[in-house]
């Protein structure tokens, strides 16, 4: 499998999704997308593979974001991906569309916080759900990390609720727990300079307006020397709400402490006394749910998101939205009282180990691909392990995962560039009729393999052709708008016996890379010679690629031999490799 996630820039694949690009290694290659920067050495050093759009950006342009989707285009008519994971609100729009368009057989949304909130000005709300409500019908999946936007893109038929699931957020609970942030304590407080019985009230976050910045530089000088203000993110001067640099000195002046960008926040949690969070807007703020985790009473604003990670007098408190006297009331009856602040703190964690982590977050989001694939013919990509697999007969069930795993397995063969639609049309055909044999290899639920063969090739193509021709052309008209393809199919049709002049024929086989090296393609060849046996047939060819060492070694071993050159197709060698009993 190829699973790729589809960002603005690559600080989002690092923080926002590096569980779920990690979690995607287990079952085949993982890739991001985005904008290059720093952080795309770290993700490749995990064995993720990075892909750049050098025109994204999270500016607001137009120019740019229609180069990126043009970019993205590009990326994915070269790259053969099995899932697109789509983030962030300008990739999550263009990237669905074009995932579609050009053909991504699973494309999933995920919504970290719909880009309006409640407050928002009608014609932005308007503006925001349309696009959502557009970009969704290309999807195959949405996953809403909030619940409150769960409520209101299911409600009002924004996203179609049949294919919209509550995603929630989670962090890594082993990283943010009370033990690793005590661990720190004394010697981080001492760099930032904190005396003993001072209350230290940190922020994690990005220095811009949306963020309340400008809200706790203004709580900053209205506190005491009792309390020290700790704010921990980085510029985004992409961002139309970027903070000048002179606002920022007036909060150090103020006794703000800016510590930029750090890797250590785990640690930077135990020096903490309270977290706070003046948000504007948020999905589900990974912070707040840090903070948390870590032990910490969490004062938010009391806006979507904030109110999934704060109940209320519990493990926090809330405050309207850009209220400064609420804030700094709220900061004082939790500073003023030790009592509180270790209540609040174990109910911070209580509530994180309940519903924060992060493996049930990379859980479900693997259960929504797996329960695609099955949907689309590619359950077995998402096996994991298996017990020994049994072979059995096809059913026009199996249909749609044979041709999926013809398509994948075989991805170089001339049938595959006919498309889905014809291989599903050609393996129904292999089931109904009496002179061909369609067996499948399948392990707990799962077909991991499958073998065809037939007692006459040119008989069966023939019969396929007399009963299935209007279909057939239907499902392959694409292909046989390309002169070489049509050529490529006659040269099949007449075909008949050649080489060595034997009728019977394996026509193809391919296995799951799960099931590989366990003697299963072994296996279902002796199924095929089994039958072939039962209808006396004692003669059998194989046709393969002349350059497909592994597949002619398996073939040798099963007891193919006498291996002739012939040309199927123009200017491609093959062997031609026949069994006899």
């Amino acid at each position: 499998m190829k699973i790729a996630h589809l960002t603005t820039v690559d600080m989002s694949l690092r923080y926002l999704v590096l569980p779920q690009l990690e979690a995607a290694l287990e079952y085949g290659e993982s890739v991001g997308i985005s904008a290059p920067g720093p952080y795309v050495e770290e993700l490749e050093e995990l064995g993720i593979r990075h892909i750049p759009l050098l025109a994204s950006t999270r500016e607001m342009s137009v120019s740019a974001d229609l180069r990126s989707a043009i970019q993205l285009w590009r990326v994915l008519r070269r790259e053969d991906l099995d899932v697109l994971h789509t983030h962030n609100p300008k990739p999550g729009v263009y990237g669905r569309l074009i995932g579609r368009l050009a053909g991504v057989p699973i494309v999933v949304n995920t919504v970290h916080g719909l880009y309006a909130t409640e407050d928002s000005s009608l014609p932005k709300r308007l503006a925001v759900y349309a696009l959502e409500a557009f970009a969704s019908r290309f999807s195959d999946a949405e996953l809403v990390q909030s619940p409150e936007d769960y409520a209101l893109l299911t409600a009002r038929r924004i996203t179609r609720p049949a294919k919209t699931k509550l995603l929630g957020n989670g962090v890594d609970l082993s990283r943010f727990n009370p033990v690793v942030a005590a661990g720190g304590r004394a010697e981080i407080r001492a760099d930032l300079g904190a005396s003993g019985d001072q209350l230290v009230v940190g922020m994690v976050g990005r220095l811009v307006a949306e963020k309340g910045v400008p809200e706790l530089i203004e709580l900053a000088e209205r506190l005491d020397d009792s309390y020290l203000i700790v704010v921990v993110g980085p510029d985004d001067p992409e961002k139309d709400d970027a903070l000048p640099r002179e606002f920022l000195r007036r909060g150090e002046a103020a006794g703000v402490r800016f510590l930029g960008m750090r890797r250590d926040v785990e640690r930077l949690y135990g020096a903490f006394d309270i977290f706070v969070l003046p948000s504007h807007r948020e999905g589900f703020p990974r912070a707040a749910m840090e903070a948390a985790a870590s032990g910490l009473p969490v004062i938010a604003s009391d806006i979507r998101g904030c109110r999934q990670v704060v109940s209320a007098g519990k493990n926090g408190l809330l405050f309207p939205k850009g209220d400064v006297e609420a804030l700094f009331q709220a900061i004082r009856a939790v500073g003023s009282d030790a009592e509180l602040r270790q209540r609040m703190g174990e109910g911070s964690v209580e509530k994180a180990r309940a519903e924060f982590d992060e493996r049930d977050v990379v859980s479900t989001v693997i259960s929504t691909y797996a329960d695609l694939s099955a949907k689309k013919g590619l359950r077995w990509a998402f096996a994991r392990r298996t017990s020994d697999p049994d072979i059995r007969s096809a059913r026009t069930t199996d249909v749609l995962t044979i041709a999926e795993l013809h398509r994948r397995m075989i991805p170089t063969g001339f049938l595959s560039t006919l498309g889905p639609g014809f291989l599903a049309l050609l393996y129904r055909a292999l089931i109904q009729s009496r002179d061909a044999c369609l067996m499948v290899a399948e392990a707990d639920g799962v077909v991991l393999g499958f073998i065809a063969g037939v007692t006459n090739t040119g008989g069966f193509y023939r019969e396929f052709l007399r009963r299935h021709a209007l279909q057939a052309v239907w499902t392959m008209a694409p292909s046989l708008l390309r002169p070489r393809s049509l050529v490529r199919i006659l040269e099949t049709l007449r075909q008949g016996t050649t080489g060595a002049g034997v009728d019977a024929e394996l026509l193809s086989m391919a296995v799951a890379p799960i099931a590989r090296r366990r003697g299963l393609g072994a296996r279902l060849i002796a199924e095929l010679f089994s039958w072939a046996g039962d209808r006396q047939v004692s003669e059998m060819r194989v046709v393969v690629g002349a350059e497909n060492d592994g597949a002619i070694d398996l073939y040798r071993s099963a007891g193919f031999g006498d291996a002739t050159s012939i040309e199927v197709h123009r200017d491609s060698p093959s062997l031609e490799l026949v069994w006899r009993s």
